[in-house]
Order: C-alpha cells, then sequence, then structure tokens
C-alpha cells in the first residue's frame, strides 16, 4: 500500500485531504502537536466523518491512517523519508514551524531513495504558498541538498474549496476525531509543479495555469464567505447560514463575487458563465446550516484577510487590473473595520490601529490600499451612522 503523509491533522487534513487519498488506497500518516488526536488515530485506525447538508447528514469512515507526534522529529523526517506523497494543511502561521521537519525528511530522503520525486501538495490558505514554503526550505539547505531538493521535491499549490467548520466542544469530547463536512469534493493542484508523474487519485484535479485556481479561490470564495462573516457580524448574526440568507447581505456578497468573476474571466479568457455558476454554488454552501459555521470563525484573522495580496486588498486591485469597478468588494474593507472580536491573530491591532489613527490608517497601513480609499472611507462613515445595508447598496450602485 502507498504511503501518504499529512502534515497536519485538524480541520482540513483530516476532514478532506486525508479523506480523499485514504479512498484514493494510501494508508494515510497524519503529522500533529495534538497528543489527544494522534493517540486517538494510533488507537483506532480510523475515524468518522460527518457529510453534511441541509437535506441531511451522512457518515463515512475514513480508514488506514496512524498519527505521529510532531515534537518526534526522528519519525516524522523518517514519514517523510520513505512516503510516496504528502501534503501541509497547518495554516499560514504555522508553516515556518514544520519546515525543520520537512527538511530533515528531506535530507534523510537524499540519502535512502535518491530516485524517486516527493511532491508536497501544500494546502495552506494563501496565494503563493508555494514560494513561501521553498524560501523557507531553502534556507536550511546547503548547496549539494538544494540541488536535490529542486531536483527531486515538488511544492504543489492546491486550492482548498471545501468548507470544515470547527466542531463544538462537547462533540470533540464526545470523539476528537469526528468532523462534520460538507459534500464538495474536488482538490484543484497545481499541475506543472509536480516532479515525475502525477498520482492518479479521484477528485485531485491537475490544472495549468494554476494562478486562476488561486484568484478564483482567494477572490471569488474567501473574500464571499469573509465578506458575509463581516456583514453577518454588523447585523448581529451568530451563523454564516443565517447571514447569507438576508436579502441585503446576499446582494452585496453577490455582487462583490460577481466583480471579482468578471475579472477573472477577463484575464484568463474563462467563460464568465462558468465562473457565475460556481459564484451561484458557492451562496448555496453559504447557506449550508448544517455546518453550523460561524461567523465569529470566518472573520477572524483580520489583520492578514485585510493584507495586500489578500482576499480584500488584493480582489480590489486585481478587478482594477482588469477594468472593474470593485464598488461592493470595497464594502468587505469597510465592514471588517467594525469586526470587534479581539483575538491573537491580528484583529486586536486591526481595532487598536483603528481607534487611535482611524479608518484611513488602516487602509493605508494594512491593506496598502491608495486608490478608491475615498469610496471605503463613504461606506464605513455610513455604517457609522446606522447599520441599513440597503444605505451601502445605494452608494455602490453610484459608484460601480
Amino acid at each position: 500500500m502507498k504511503t501518504f503523509v499529512q502534515y497536519g491533522a485538524g480541520n482540513i487534513g483530516r476532514g478532506f485531504i486525508g479523506q480523499l487519498f485514504s479512498d484514493a488506497g494510501y494508508f494515510v500518516r497524519f503529522v500533529d502537536l495534538n497528543a489527544d488526536v494522534v493517540e486517538a488515530l494510533n488507537a483506532k485506525k480510523r475515524y468518522p466523518l460527518n457529510i453534511v447538508s441541509n437535506a441531511g447528514s451522512n457518515q463515512v469512515w475514513v480508514e488506514n491512517v496512524s498519527g505521529i507526534n510532531g515534537l518526534d522529529t526522528d519519525e516524522v523526517a523518517k514519514a517523510i523519508a520513505n512516503c510516496d506523497l504528502m501534503a501541509t494543511a497547518v495554516g499560514v502561521n504555522v508553516m515556518p514551524r514544520i519546515v525543520p521537519n520537512i527538511v530533515a525528511g528531506i535530507k534523510k530522503r537524499m540519502i535512502s531513495d535518491r530516485e524517486n520525486p516527493l511532491n508536497i501538495i501544500i494546502c495552506e490558505n494563501l496565494m503563493y504558498a508555494d514560494k513561501l514554503l521553498y524560501g523557507l526550505i531553502n534556507e536550511q539547505l546547503n548547496p549539494t541538498e538544494l540541488e536535490y531538493f529542486n531536483e527531486k521535491v515538488g511544492l504543489v499549490t492546491a486550492s482548498v474549496g471545501r468548507m470544515v467548520p470547527v466542531m463544538a466542544e462537547s462533540s470533540r469530547r464526545s470523539d476528537p476525531l469526528r468532523l462534520c463536512v460538507e459534500s464538495y469534493y474536488e482538490l484543484p493542484v497545481n499541475k506543472a509543479a509536480f516532479k515525475g508523474e502525477i498520482p492518479n487519485v479521484s477528485h485531485l484535479c491537475p490544472f495549468e495555469p494554476f494562478e486562476y485556481y488561486q484568484k478564483r479561490k482567494m477572490f471569488v470564495h474567501n473574500m464571499g464567505h469573509t465578506l458575509t462573516a463581516y456583514l453577518g457580524h454588523l447585523l448581529q448574526y451568530e451563523y454564516i447560514w443565517q447571514a447569507i440568507d438576508n436579502p441585503s447581505i446576499k446582494t452585496i456578497v453577490e455582487r462583490a463575487m460577481s466583480e471579482s468573476a468578471q475579472a477573472l474571466s477577463k484575464q484568463f479568457n474563462v467563460p464568465l458563465q462558468d465562473v457565475k455558476e460556481h459564484k451561484n454554488d458557492l451562496i448555496l454552501r453559504f447557506g449550508n446550516a448544517a455546518l453550523g459555521d460561524t461567523v465569529r470563525r470566518v472573520g477572524r484573522d483580520t489583520k492578514r484577510k485585510l493584507s495586500p495580496e489578500d482576499r480584500f486588498a488584493g480582489a480590489i486591485k486585481f478587478c482594477e487590473e482588469n477594468s472593474v469597478v470593485p464598488a461592493y468588494i470595497r464594502i468587505g474593507i469597510a465592514s471588517a473595520l467594525f469586526f470587534d472580536f479581539p483575538d491573537g491573530n491580528g484583529t486586536s491591532e486591526v481595532l487598536k490601529i483603528l481607534n487611535q489613527r482611524g479608518p484611513d490608517a488602516v487602509i493605508k497601513e494594512i491593506c496598502d490600499i491608495e486608490n478608491g480609499e475615498e469610496h471605503i472611507d463613504v461606506y464605513y462613515r455610513q455604517l457609522k451612522k446606522d447599520k441599513k445595508l440597503e444605505k451601502l447598496i445605494g452608494i455602490a450602485e453610484s459608484l460601480s
């Protein structure tokens, strides 16, 4: 049986990637720091997933799995050295911390198995995550090791579309391995980045130029999802499905996603109807109440989500480059400034700048936006007066 190493046994690791490769006939070895999860994987050798929708729930079992504690550097390195394929799904902020173990595995593999390439599928929610990982690994290799790395290791970016919310604490206590997921089950990957043969795995979708999928995920899916959260918070909704069910929120989100869709169609010469069909499917999936996905979870880590290349500022610049007016996407930045859940992932820093120096400072320092700054300010000041989203729609229509 072929072996697959999944670095990260969290929501995406277990809830999507582990299932995908287990179903394809791989033995999946999860690497994680959560001792309870690792212990349970080793004891049970399988775990349950609930595939949920508004129509009901269906339980499936992910078989042929085990766990490795991420602190056991030697065991992790051995697993990477001997596996057929691997992936990461640890979160952007954690990536630098897993690199030493990956490097150790690559060095062992160089000695024991120089001929067989190693492809690492990068399932992180970040544009150009492959470049980030390459730079981190490159720093720890000598010239001979780097030559081997460049020849035999493929860093393959992926576009993770399946939504896997955080499980409730009560559910985690009853079974630390169980997750609820939606039925969406496709994993587009960068075809051009593979070294050697591309694995024949059902629902793995190699594609080039992969930048299309990267931008579709970030500027349509992620942008629309997070905009739903920020607008939902304004109207005091707890769940994403409640927010998208509001007609005004749905209108703003759909139109913002359509702006990105137009830019994608123009830049990549993809039929606009194809991108719009994907957008419409996402809107339906946002309304999946059975996922129980919260406004707070989707909106957190505000500083990263407002950063220059991310879902709002990045989408605004992308639209402008393709002669599309991002009137509704700009509402996302304005509404994010009211997301007042302080946390350790950048939200508190945004609020601090906002409270000390005002919205213009956030727009310039966090988003790095100059063009259209005054339009974001108009939305922000309107929201300060009241939370009537119909007025934002009117303003956006006049600016479109």
